[in-house]
């Protein structure tokens, strides 16, 4: 079962991608949606929680249009790494989000160590003669095997970034049931 979603409005979306804008009411409607069906259907239901590392050394030090530039550049990559029924938002600041439907924990974590390694791949900036280099911190949570809830969801996979975040700063991090 894939659920069909229309084309959200230009005015929710991230600029050039088809990402949400950060704390979309369409984002949280989807996701509530997307977990009422997991449960329907007894499918595990995948949210990864991205941020970028160091993102606020470019804005302080090539400015905020760069920062931008490099925030929608990551939105692609993000965008083109996801299949039809997934669906992404930039979540805040440095952060996206990620929805993954119909997907179990370790195929996902696969997914975002994927994913993971194309955002340290790029060369950001290359166009302006600054070629920058990014890595990328993910926490990943599932539901119903991490998570009971919306909320649940995405403090756990917000916690799971964390710990990645203070501990490599350049890696995945999936929940799991014992944790």
């Amino acid at each position: 079962f894939f659920l069909m979603i229309r084309r959200p409005p230009r005015s929710t979306l991230f600029p050039y991608t088809t990402l949400f804008r950060s704390n979309q009411r369409a984002f949280f409607e989807y996701l509530r949606r997307e977990i009422s069906n997991a449960e329907r259907y007894q499918e595990s239901l995948v949210l990864c929680y991205i941020d970028l590392n160091g993102f606020k050394a470019i804005n302080d030090k090539k400015g905020h249009q760069e920062g931008d530039d490099v925030l929608v550049t990551v939105g692609k990559i993000i965008q083109d790494s996801m299949r039809e029924c997934d669906i992404g938002c930039r979540y805040g600041g440095d952060e996206f989000v990620v929805v993954l439907p119909q997907t179990p924990p370790s195929t996902a974590t696969q997914i975002a160590e994927r994913l993971r390694k194309l955002i340290n791949r790029h060369v950001f900036l290359k166009g302006e003669g600054l070629n920058l280099k990014l890595t990328a911190s993910f926490g990943i949570a599932s539901y119903p095997e991490s998570a009971t809830s919306k909320d649940d969801l995405l403090r756990l996979a917000d916690e799971a970034m964390y710990k990645v975040k203070n501990r490599t700063r350049d890696g995945v991090y999936t929940v799991s049931p014992s944790d």
